[in-house]
């Protein structure tokens, strides 16, 4: 019997023996499984939605109010209730706003007056009057004084001609009230040096009064003028 010696198993590669094979199969296998694995955990997640960020902006508007232009009224000279009219001096009114109930004259301002004009107590028929006004008298009826009597409804005073004016004995005069308009809103009251007249004017619905008194007899006939005053003169609603 002859015996045949077998020769080594090659492997298919001709790397080595079997086992040697199989080693490198058995790496190349665990290889190939990782590498795989970890490009498709790549592929996941580049296939996987990424949160978005979401930015919401909001646009303010800011308005500007820019005021509108206010014109301002042009007074032009000798305009207005104060302007000197016919060469009379002004006064300046009353502008306290609210009126009160009563109102002395002597506590007013007059809107215009001529001639001569002026609060005043005055000392009638030895009777003191500290709320008066003192007005010229004579036969031109220059002198008068024109009040803002708006809302009063009547006029109340003593008339007569005070101890110290000049060309009292003897003179006569007359008190005389107009409207805005001229014309005359009651009778003329007169009086003397001799005794006092009351004076009770009804001046509802007036806005302005003017007051004159004219000498009616002067006392000294080479005198044309005296004085009269309004003692305790007042404005009543």
């Amino acid at each position: 019997m002859k015996l045949e010696k077998q020769q080594p198993t090659r492997s298919r590669w001709h790397i080595g023996p079997r086992w040697v094979e199989l080693l490198v199969v058995s790496v190349l296998t665990i290889a190939t499984g990782y590498f795989t694995g970890r490009v498709s955990e790549r592929n996941y997640q580049a296939d996987s939605p990424q949160p978005t960020a979401t930015v919401t902006v909001r646009a303010t508007e800011t308005v500007t109010a820019t005021p509108e232009a206010t014109a301002t009224p042009t007074t032009l000279a000798g305009e207005g209730e104060n302007a000197s009219v016919d060469g009379e001096n002004p006064e300046p009114t009353d502008s306290s706003g609210v009126r009160p109930a009563q109102s002395y004259l002597s506590d007013l301002s007059a809107v215009t007056y001529t001639g001569d004009y002026g609060p005043s107590p005055v000392l009638m028929l030895g009777v003191n009057h500290p709320k008066s006004v003192r007005l010229g008298c004579n036969t031109s009826s220059y002198d008068s004084v024109t009040y803002d009597v708006s809302s009063y409804k009547r006029l109340k005073a003593t008339l007569g001609i005070p101890s110290d004016a000049d060309n009292a004995i003897g003179s006569v005069a007359a008190i005389k009230v107009f409207d805005a308009s001229g014309r005359q809103i009651a009778d003329a009251v007169q009086f003397r040096s001799s005794d006092t007249a009351d004076l009770s004017v009804d001046i509802s619905g007036q806005d302005q009064i003017k007051i004159t008194c004219a000498l009616v007899k002067s006392g000294d006939p080479n005198r044309s003028a005296t004085t009269s005053g309004l003692g305790d003169a007042i404005l009543t609603s």
